[in-house]
């Protein structure tokens, strides 16, 4: 059967207005239900980087509990590459019906853009806050065969070699990475960056010895120095961190002023509705607020944080700055 086709010109004015508001009625009722039934079907939650790392185990907490409370699953997705670029655009050009976000770092919403040239999104135009999931400092750590257990000893001995140590991150632009770069400016010494596609294929090679550092969030690193994997030797937060209490700051070991930390976001395509963006707001913001909620995320070296989406985006924007200004006083340029 062949379809007639009707030239533009040939309908009148009226029957195209016509035609149009039809259509948009048609998309604007099933949107509006849409929101008030939403989910009825499973939703991704798109990680930047590999499972193992802290951003996929928080991802996964979150998503057993928010699934457990809507009745549908909540689905984990990692996908790796270009420091947490590759999901973040990802997320800003998917559908924004409700079934795509990103959970975001400091890289993907922050920094990333001081360390890459060509970003195919901007985060403030193409991704629509929701909530702030977590806080958590960084652990320096070093690899056992490296003869060193103080930051001090470190400093010196990285300074008796200059260039020949390898410091691992999850990749270009992660915390983790401007981290020790802002340790390399505030030290003077000299240190190799390897990136790899998350926290941990890094904390990998700092356990067989491939690399010799990493200043890496506590989640992801806590486990190997408990099991004596990999030698902590400090935090980067402002404070001794409460799970940790014997182990000191950077900035108490040896480095006056030293204070770094990263945090984790779930973020939306920008068109997404309101209405929707509030109701998994509501129920992550609960979870972090329950008693369970913040036993597990401490266990884990999390502190949670929670707040309205407003709340995120100020919090986006003051971190943006702080960020830039830490990448151009380490000399970060965009490759």
């Amino acid at each position: 059967m062949t379809s007639k086709i009707i030239h533009p010109h040939r309908l009148s004015r009226r029957a195209v207005l016509t035609g149009a508001a039809a259509l948009g009625g048609m998309s604007l009722l099933p949107r509006r239900a849409g929101a008030d039934q939403w989910p009825t079907r499973p939703v991704k939650l798109v990680v930047p980087f590999a499972a193992g790392g802290t951003t996929d185990i928080l991802a996964r907490v979150v998503a057993a509990k928010v699934s457990e409370e809507f009745g549908q699953q909540f689905i984990v997705e990692n996908k790796t590459g270009a420091g947490g670029n590759i999901a973040a655009e990802f997320v800003a050009k998917a559908e924004p019906d409700g079934y795509t976000f990103v959970v975001g770092t400091p890289g993907t919403h922050a920094i990333n853009q001081f360390v890459f040239k060509n970003m195919n999104y901007d985060q403030a135009r193409d991704i629509a806050p929701v909530i702030i999931i977590a806080r958590v400092p960084n652990l320096c750590s070093v690899t056992n065969s490296l003869p060193v257990k103080s930051v001090a000893e470190l400093i010196a001995y990285a300074k008796s070699k200059p260039g020949e140590l390898f410091y691992g991150t999850p990749g270009l632009g992660s915390t983790a990475h401007v981290s020790t770069e802002l340790f390399k400016s505030m030290t003077g010494v000299e240190m190799t960056h390897v990136p790899y596609k998350g926290s941990a294929p890094a904390l990998t090679d700092l356990i067989a010895g491939r690399v010799q550092l990493t200043i890496d969030n506590l989640p992801a690193s806590q486990p190997f120095a408990e099991s004596n994997s990999i030698r902590p030797l400090a935090v980067s937060s402002a404070k001794r961190w409460p799970g940790l209490p014997d182990l000191p700051t950077i900035a108490e070991a040896g480095v006056p002023g030293y204070e770094a930390a990263s945090w984790f976001t779930i973020g939306a395509p920008a068109k997404t509705s309101k209405e929707i963006i509030d109701r998994l707001n509501a129920s992550v913001d609960k979870f972090l607020k329950t008693e369970d909620g913040i036993a597990r995320l401490r266990k884990l070296g999390a502190e949670p944080a929670g707040g309205s989406p407003a709340d995120m985006q100020a919090y986006v924007l003051a971190e943006t700055e702080k960020w830039g200004k830490v990448a151009k006083f380490a000399g970060i340029k965009p490759e």
